[in-house]
This record gives C-alpha cells, structure tokens and sequence, in this order.
C-alpha cells in the first residue's frame, strides 16, 4: 500500500529565553499525519418505484408517497456476507482506534511513528478481505436468484 507523507519545513519559531515556542499546529504538522480509509461496496437494498409503493401502502391503507419501503438485493444473514463484512468492521475500528478525528469528514490524524504498522496491519485486513470476497464469489449468484424469487 503506497504511503505519501509530506514533511513540511517549517520556519524557525521565535524563541523566548534561548528555546523556540512551538504552536499546536506545528506540533500537528510534525508529529501527525492525515490518513483516510475509502472501502468501494455495494448496495444490498433497492427502492420501490411509485407503482410498487402504491401497492405496498394498499396492504397498510396508507397513501404511497408517505411509505418508505424498500426491497433486498442480497439475504445479508448469509454467513458469507456476514465475513466480508465483519472485516470492514474491524478495518473501521482499527483505524478509529488508532487515529484521531480531523474536521475534514472521512479524514483522520496518526501519529508518524504508527504508519508503518498501520500500513502492515492494512495489508494483512486487505488480504482477508479479498479471502471473504473470494468465498462470497461462490454463493452470490444464488443469493441474487433468491432474492429475485422474492419479488
């Protein structure tokens, strides 16, 4: 996994008494680094169209446009749904417990001396999940022909 750090150079601060004052940010900038986890997943739910909800509030004696319903692409209690996505669980906790928040959404702050662990502990989570994927290559077409007997 390609890691970018950029080390900023820094002006020399003023100093008061022989040694230099040093800001939050600049502790910031040389202690920490951003980092952001991005996963690219797949919807397992769908909407309803107008005629489908119509037909949904009838059974409820509701008007359509003030039910919401929806409609499941993939049975998500499925064991092997169940790992790929307990990995992206534990991916998601790893980093929050590892990083710090930053205002920035989706972007987070690590200590420059956890990146190299963190980019090893990535790899290993990067290999697992290509496992479960790979285990959920095998049952996902017959998830998908379910759930299109359930329409």
């Amino acid at each position: 996994m390609p890691t970018l750090l950029d080390h900023l150079e820094s002006q020399p601060a003023p100093s008061r008494n022989g040694s230099p004052i040093v800001t939050p940010a600049e502790r910031l900038r040389t202690t920490m680094a951003a980092c952001r986890v991005q996963f690219t997943w797949w919807g397992v739910q769908r909407a309803l169209n107008a005629e489908q909800k119509a037909q949904a509030a009838q059974a409820f004696d509701a008007e359509g446009e003030f039910l919401s319903a929806g409609k499941k692409l993939l049975d998500t209690k499925h064991s092997a749904f169940r790992a790929v996505t307990a990995i992206r669980t534990h991916v998601n906790d790893y980093w929050k417990g590892i990083t710090l928040p930053f205002p920035t959404p989706g972007v987070r702050l690590i200590k420059l001396e956890e990146v190299e662990n963190c980019d090893r502990q990535m790899a290993d989570f990067k290999l697992e999940l290509e496992d479960a994927v790979a285990d959920l290559d095998c049952p996902i077409d017959e998830l998908k022909r379910a759930a299109a007997v359930r329409r």
